[in-house]
């Protein structure tokens, strides 16, 4: 049985966070509109824990402060949004024209170099 679909709206309004049921009973979940995402059946084999615990784990992990948002602006402008899970190497890829800017679910901002 599929995962049901569903949207999280970031109290700020910056992000919606969506889990999506695709055909075949696949489930990507990612940012609206930001081209980053990923899908239960790696968050499942990343966990060892079958897909809906691992994608209501993952999912929850965001809501709740516990994962780091990561947002890419290419010329002043935010291409990218996804979940880090190593910030200081994240960093290490800008480009001139790039910068990479951290924060919770909450709008609480992360610093790399407090890790």
């Amino acid at each position: 049985m599929p995962l049901p679909s569903e949207e999280h709206f970031s109290a700020d309004g910056a992000f919606i966070l969506s889990v999506d049921a695709l055909d075949g009973d696949d489930v990507a979940i990612g940012f609206r509109n930001f081209p980053w995402h990923t899908h239960a059946d790696i968050l499942s084999s990343m966990r060892n824990t079958p897909e809906p615990l691992a994608v209501r784990a993952f999912v929850d992990e965001i809501l709740n402060d516990a994962a780091v948002i990561a947002m890419r602006y290419v010329d002043n402008i935010v291409s990218d949004v996804w979940v880090s899970d190593d910030p200081r190497s994240d960093l290490r890829y800008c480009q001139s024209n790039e910068r990479i800017e951290f924060r919770y679910w909450s709008g609480a901002p992360f610093s790399p170099s407090s890790t």
